[in-house]
Order: C-alpha cells, then structure tokens, then sequence
C-alpha cells in the first residue's frame, strides 16, 4: 500500500510538473518571460493589421516588452490590445503608442514618451493607438490604383506598337533604311577612291603651287628692284604736260586754240570746202570749159 501511494505520489507530481513545463513551454514560445514582473497596459486600436501576439514593444528603437493579447471591443469596435512591458517601465500620460508594419511584414508597437508630465498611465486606462502609414500601406492605397488605371492607358499603347509593329509601312521603311544604307556605302567606297586620286594629285598641286609662289616672289623682288619713283615722276611730268596742251587747246590765244574754238574760222573753212567740192565736181563735168587746148 505505501509503495502505491508512492508511485501515485510520483505520478501526480510529474504531471504537475509537466503541466508546469508546458504552461512556460507555451509563455516562451509566445515570448513571455513568465518569471520576470510585467507591467500591463490596455491599447485600443482601430486596425492592427500585420499585428500578432508575441509582437515586440519598443522604446527608441529599444524592446521594453511583447504584445500578450488582443481582443475586439464590442461596445468601441475597437481591437483592445495588451501589452506586458518590463517591470519599472512605466507610460507617462500624453504618451503616444503606434503601430508600424514594416517592408517585410514585422509589426511592432512604438511608445513616444510624454516627457513634459510625471503623471503616469495605471493598468486600468485605455491609451488611443494610432497607425503608422508606412511604405507598403501607400504601395498598397496609392501606387496600386494609380497603377490599375495606368493599365488602360499601357494596353492602348502596346495595341498601338503592336499595330506599328505588324505594319507594311515599317517593314518598307526598313527595307529603304537598307537601301539608304547600301547607298552610303556605295558613295562612302567612291569616296574613298577619288580622296585616294586627290591624294596622289596633291604632291604635284603643291609643287606647282610653289613654283607659281617662286615666280610671284622673282616678281616681287623684280618690282622693288625697279625705281618707281622715276617712274612715277616721269608719269606725273607726262600728266603734267598734257594737262597744259589740253588747257592751250581751250584757249584762243594760239593757233591751234583759235582753229579748235573760233566758230567763225570753221564756218569759212566749211564754206571754203564746199565750194572746192563744188568746183572740183564742175571741173569734171565740163573739162572743156577749164583747159583749153589748141592743136598746130
């Protein structure tokens, strides 16, 4: 009889354990460190989407504690959400506690400290959560409608280069880009031949070029060898006496002058030749009347 009551004795004392290991087996894996004192707080949210238990608590970045348990508030409609935090760690009242979801899913629940007061929060109030609208909520409630009525807008345009694609104008326009291409290597090859003639030519272009330079600089020199000076006086000499033989001429004072400017002199002379005309042209008509001959 002893030795039963001992082994029901045992069996009842492993069974409370065991009971023990699997109620802190179960706090552990949520992330509840069940022998270290918690101070517990009520956050109310509107959403906590992304938010699990287990999730952290931070302080600055800190973790101060883990979310325990969360609820829907029937009367609010709100998700009342428990958060065990470090002993000693207390909410000053004005505090603000937020929910951010980051890029890769991770919710965590933020504390920014009021620290203007000494008055603190107690486990019996309710704080006002907020959410923090972080990158994937404005992927998700503003790139992705911009996006789906971008779509239209993308079909259309892919349509219309569809059609470009598919159309015989291009194909013809790529066939006379290969004929414009053809062409310039056609004209690219003639151009070559005739820079390779201009090539061969140059050498005797620039050696007549500089024969012609030579000749120029014989002339020169030829030039500056000759006195211009005399030259030059001789032409200014020249000048200088026609210039008087033009102004004898206009003057009536010399023979030449009167015969080239007296009206009445040329009238004579035009008289005078009109009249040997005249005689001239009797003498040919009546010889007789002027030469008289007599034969013995």
């Amino acid at each position: 009889m002893k030795n039963l009551a001992s082994k029901e004795v045992k069996i009842g004392i492993a069974f409370v354990v065991s009971l023990f290991i699997l109620y802190f087996g179960i706090n552990f894996l949520k992330g509840v460190n069940i022998f270290k004192p918690t101070n517990s707080y009520i956050v109310a949210f509107d959403d906590v989407t992304g938010l699990t238990l287990s999730s952290p608590v931070v302080v600055n970045g800190f973790q101060v504690g883990l979310v325990s348990s969360m609820h829907l508030d029937e009367k609010t409609n709100k998700v009342n959400v428990e958060m065990n935090l470090n002993k000693g760690v207390r909410i000053p009242k004005g505090s603000k506690v937020r929910l951010d979801v980051s890029l890769l899913g991770n919710a965590s629940l933020m504390i920014e400290q009021n620290l203007a007061t000494t008055e603190m929060y107690t486990t019996d109030d309710i704080i006002e959560g907020s959410r923090v609208h972080g990158a994937m909520e404005a992927v998700s409630t503003q790139m992705i409608p911009e996006f789906v009525a971008l779509l239209p807008k993308i079909d259309s345009i892919l349509v219309g280069v569809n059609n470009i694609v598919n159309s015989p104008a291009l194909m013809q326009s790529v066939n006379n880009a290969e004929a414009i291409t053809e062409n310039i290597k056609q004209s690219t090859q003639q151009l070559n031949v005739l820079m390779a003639s201009v090539n061969k030519d140059v050498p005797v272009i620039t050696g007549n070029l500089k024969t012609v330079s030579n000749d120029v600089a014989a002339m020169g020199s030829k030039l500056n060898a000759m006195d211009l000076n005399s030259t030059y006086n001789s032409l200014d000499a020249t000048l200088k006496n026609v210039e008087q033989l033009s102004v004898k001429l206009n003057q009536k004072d010399n023979s030449l002058g009167l015969l080239l400017n007296d009206r009445q002199l040329y009238d004579s002379l035009n008289v005078t030749i009109g009249n040997a005309s005249l005689l001239l042209k009797d003498v040919k008509e009546n010889p007789g009347k002027y030469i008289n001959v007599k034969v013995f």
